[in-house]
């Protein structure tokens, strides 16, 4: 049973209490929970390394810097909901092209923005994005779904800073928007097959303005 204003969790563990088992109740659950949803993750580079040379506080000074240019350019490309937790960042989107502009708009404003890492290395981060149906718990917990594992997989594991990964779903769903000098990569992740789309930002260069113009 379904009740008005139980998040996703407390649905499913009101369902197991009363002897039910939520896969039984798939479709109610996707019915009320899921979204179709761009999920832009975004992670910072250097936070381990420069925390044990500079200090915790160093690194957590411009990480803060790092937030604020996060919420000004996120929601000036109409991201739903955002959400911070240590070094990273969770941005969900209706339209994956919006994910994608924001991507592309983040590493341009973390570059002018003249963020430091340390005296020598300027702030870097990395992104990946994922696009499909999810389930959705109104509470810090946030997404679950296949597509948010691999936004998460290759924002945090695989993506180098400067980089944006995307998911093959992004790649079809967003194509008027794509950098023109993407690049096709697979790689073997716990035995699956995975294909994924790079653009590495380079710094002095526009990477918002060139686009793949009239593709469908």
């Amino acid at each position: 049973m379904i009740v008005d204003g139980d998040n996703l969790f407390q649905c499913m563990s009101r369902m197991i209490a009363e002897g039910g088992d939520p896969c039984e109740n798939e479709q109610q659950i996707w019915d009320r929970y899921g979204e179709t949803v761009a999920i832009l993750i975004i992670d910072s580079s250097g936070f381990s390394r420069t925390s044990q040379s500079h200090g915790i506080l160093h690194f957590l000074s411009r990480l803060m810097q790092l937030r604020q240019i996060c919420e000004s350019v996120l929601q000036n490309h109409r991201c739903k909901r955002l959400h911070f937790e240590a070094d990273n960042a969770t941005a969900a989107f209706n339209d994956p092209s919006d994910a994608v502009r924001a991507a592309l708009a983040l590493q341009q404003a973390v570059y002018q923005s003249g963020l430091m890492l340390n005296e020598r290395e300027r702030f870097r981060i990395s992104a990946g994005i994922g696009y499909g149906r999810l389930l959705y718990s109104e509470t810090l917990e946030g997404y679950f779904g296949d597509q948010m594992n691999i936004a998460s997989k290759l924002g945090e594991d695989i993506a180098c800073g400067d980089e944006i990964l995307l998911s093959e779903a992004v790649y079809k769903a967003a194509q008027k928007v794509m950098p023109t000098d993407i690049q096709t990569c697979d790689i073997e992740v716990s035995g699956i097959q995975l294909r994924y789309y790079r653009h590495r930002f380079q710094p002095g260069l526009s990477s918002v303005t060139p686009i793949r113009a009239g593709r469908t």
